[in-house]
């Protein structure tokens, strides 16, 4: 796995941002890809449009990855079951989540962290590790956080990170879910629930939700217990970690609630409309620039 990520994946030496995107259901390999390309290129348009509006990036030179997986079936509620099942299964019983360990221990292994002290999220050259989930995406990300801040450093095929050391604590630097395919209280109970610890986020998890989603509405209801997903409502537990906000426009800058929340709900119910013919609703329709405006804000707000 090393020697593989090693020959692919090598980061340049000038690199500032790491952004890692996991895609949702009903996605091909090629349709992956152009997600993630479409998504951070609005990301970088809109920082060299406004670099003002972030100033704390005072250079961005991103590195993106997209990780691809099997997520097509019919777009029915029996075929929405069947993806979900198979995301359960890559996750907990399968390698998904540990090949996703894996690449975030390889990033972490090779940033340059500083002597300990109050930045100590922050690498010598200014490296932040961003993950992006859609749908689906988001448990893949959420389980291999998990997985990798439990793993082991050693052994033949998993790779460092030492979240737990002395010398610096390891953690994402921001997590972003767009329309997360999970219940609306997952973050009430394992294995979500050790996200919250402050030993593995260095950001709050934000979370975009609109009721026009369908696909997480009456057929998340339909297979998980009448829970509606947190796609369409956003998160419900626990109570004492949540804050709401609206899913702003490039132009308002966002301000993040004090004392700091671990979830925040984003209210994209304005942007995120398309339906139409689509069964699923505005479940994919995540590709605005208001979308961009909070990865570089959650970016600019980690350093």
């Amino acid at each position: 796995m090393k020697d593989v990520l090693e020959e692919h994946l090598a980061l340049d030496e000038d690199t500032t941002d790491i952004f890692l995107y996991v895609h949702g259901w009903r996605t091909t390999p090629e349709k992956a890809e152009d997600a993630a390309m479409r998504l951070f290129r609005m990301v970088e348009d809109l920082q060299r449009g406004r670099p003002d509006h972030y100033p704390r990036i005072a250079e961005f030179r991103p590195r993106y990855l997209c990780v691809r997986w099997p997520a097509k079936s019919p777009p029915t509620t029996a075929g929405y079951r069947a993806v979900r099942e198979r995301a359960a299964a890559m996750s907990h019983d399968g390698q998904a989540a540990h090949v996703l360990a894996c690449l975030l221990g390889y990033f972490n292994d090779h940033r340059e962290f500083p002597a300990p002290g109050p930045d100590v999220m922050r690498s010598a050259g200014g490296q932040y590790l961003h993950c992006v989930g859609h749908s689906f995406g988001g448990r893949f990300l959420s389980h291999a956080i998990m997985e990798a801040s439990s793993r082991p450093a050693e052994g033949p095929d998993t790779l460092s990170w030492p979240w737990s050391s002395e010398t610096y604590p390891w953690t994402v630097d921001s997590l972003t879910v767009f329309q997360m395919a999970a219940p609306s209280d997952a973050f009430a109970h394992p294995p979500f629930s050790g996200l919250l610890s402050d030993n593995v986020l260095n950001a709050p998890i934000a979370l975009t939700f609109s009721p026009r989603d369908r696909a997480l509405g009456l057929w998340h209801r339909q297979t998980e217990n009448g829970k509606n997903g947190i796609g369409h409502h956003g998160a419900t537990d626990p109570s004492e970690h949540l804050h709401t906000m609206p899913l702003h426009v490039p132009s308002v800058p966002y301000a993040f609630p004090d004392p700091p929340a671990r979830i925040l709900n984003v209210d994209a119910t304005e942007i995120y409309r398309e339906s139409g013919l689509r069964v699923e609703g505005a479940h994919s329709d995540f590709f605005h620039p208001e979308s961009a405006h909070l990865l570089l804000t959650l970016a600019d707000h980690a350093r």
